[in-house]
């Protein structure tokens, strides 16, 4: 999530190391000089911190010239790296932008800039054009939302909550989406499968598709077409948009999130369960008193779960960990361009101490995937479990508007933990990795949840 906050591609990747948990098992004009550039090979990387663009050459003229340029300058001047990820970006703002002129329309030429931006190999940049509200894999079409979501699980749109926030959307858990209006989420599957390589990044690009097919504003209704896990047969729903509940938080271009804290005891468990949904200072008051609620109710251990947390402001990290950690630690490093912010955590000699469980999934990313790591770096953690490695977007960005209309998410800081862990590119990798199937959903069992609650019990799991 971007916010200054805390994105696929730069260090060395973690040791995976998974256990496999019992039952549980990502024009002309330009061209010649750009095929030149293309077949050479950089001796160096090459500190473009002092280059001066005024002195750059003109591109072509076309209606997204512009914004193109605008695109290119900003990454230019505020990107973390002053060497790009060893890219050649003068001669890349040749390539590409005499591209431009061959754009038969505006799909295409937005298509360009994400294509420059794709060779930083870094996620968190994004240009999304101002017709993005109609694109499935561009942006949330309003504020409000249809009460399901669903998840890439066994090469299917499942869905894994059919009733979110209290409202039943009437569609069952282990349903299979088929259509949303118009869309064919057949043909949205191959789009995306297309343009990604790791299986976590196919299974967020998927998920952030359909969630934003199923927003829009307050009261509007969307067409469901799905495969019945029941009776094995296909059925159509009309769905109707909701405003999510919980606490409304603004910061920067974010406006009016529902964020939500939730803290329970398991059933016929000594366990705790913590669950937020963003990562927003103003929540850590209330996930301490439900750390607190917890901990009055005889909480021995405890499961925080991160699945579908995209991140959010990575300050609140540092308070979250001191309710976890006695001793002194850090949970990394930010790197931006001309600073560095480390999250240094005072210990604290009344944090809960008990055996502490991660959930993660393709859904964890940024700020809980910076948590993530330092908190396993410190070796606080008796392990991190889930389905499948998490969203490999750790990155902090930024997100600006542009003159043309359209948004730019780009990257301003790199990260590493305490032992110089990188959480971008590969993700998080779950200590168990559980095997989720639809059969499981569509009976109401959560076999991550189920697979954490096996690992407190056996430690030598999580080692």
């Amino acid at each position: 999530m971007g916010l200054a906050a805390c994105s696929p591609g730069s260090g060395s990747k973690q040791d995976s190391g998974a256990a496999v948990d019992g039952a549980a098992v990502s024009v002309a004009a330009g061209s010649a000089i750009a095929d030149e550039v293309k077949a050479q090979e950089p001796a160096a990387c090459v500190d473009h911190s002092k280059l001066d663009p005024t002195a750059l050459p003109a591109l072509p003229e076309t209606p997204y010239t512009a914004t193109f340029e605008a695109v290119w300058r900003m990454v230019l001047e505020k990107h973390f790296d002053p060497t790009l990820a060893c890219q050649d970006w003068p001669a890349l703002r040749v390539e590409l932008g005499a591209k431009l002129v061959d754009a038969e329309d505006p799909a295409a030429a937005y298509a360009i800039m994400n294509e420059l931006l794709d060779r930083l190999g870094q996620s968190h940049f994004r240009v999304i054009p101002p017709s993005a509200n109609t694109d499935a894999e561009a942006g949330p079409r309003g504020s409000a939302q249809a009460p399901l979501s669903a998840r890439w699980i066994d090469e299917e749109l499942v869905v894994v909550d059919g009733a979110v926030g209290g409202v039943d959307s009437g569609i069952p858990r282990g349903a299979v989406l088929l259509e949303i209006g118009d869309h064919k989420l057949g043909e949205l599957t191959a789009r995306i499968k297309a343009r990604t390589e790791r299986p976590s990044e196919l299974a967020f690009e998927l998920t952030r598709g359909v969630a934003n097919l199923l927003s829009g504003d307050d009261g509007e209704t969307r067409t469901v077409r799905f495969r019945d896990p029941a009776k094995d047969q296909e059925r159509t729903r009309e769905v109707t948009c909701v405003t999510p509940t919980g606490d409304l938080i603004s910061l920067g271009n974010l406006r009016n999130i529902p964020t939500t804290v939730e803290g329970r005891m398991i059933a016929g468990t000594k366990t705790g369960y913590l669950a937020f949904n963003y990562w927003m200072l103003p929540m850590i008051n209330k996930v301490e008193t439900t750390m607190a609620e917890l901990r009055a109710e005889g909480m021995e251990s405890l499961i925080i779960d991160l699945r579908g947390n995209p991140g959010g402001v990575g300050a609140m990290s540092v308070p979250l960990a001191r309710m976890l950690l006695r001793e002194d630690g850090s949970l990394g490093t930010l790197q931006f361009r001309d600073f560095k912010q480390e999250f240094k955590v005072t210990g604290n000699p009344d944090a809960f101490a008990g055996p502490l469980v991660l959930l993660i999934d393709e859904g964890t990313a940024s700020t809980s995937e910076i948590f993530a790591t330092g908190m396993r770096d410190l070796g606080r953690l008796q392990g991190i479990v889930g389905g499948r490695a998490s969203a490999g977007a750790a990155l902090p960005s930024l997100i600006e508007s542009l003159e043309s209309g359209a948004i730019l998410q780009y990257v301003v800081g790199d990260y590493h933990s305490s032992k110089g862990t990188v959480a971008e590119g590969d993700g998080v990798l779950p200590d168990v990795l559980v095997q989720e199937h639809r059969q499981d959903f569509a009976a109401g069992r959560d076999p991550v949840l189920d697979a954490a609650l096996r690992t407190l019990s056996n430690p030598a799991v999580g080692d």
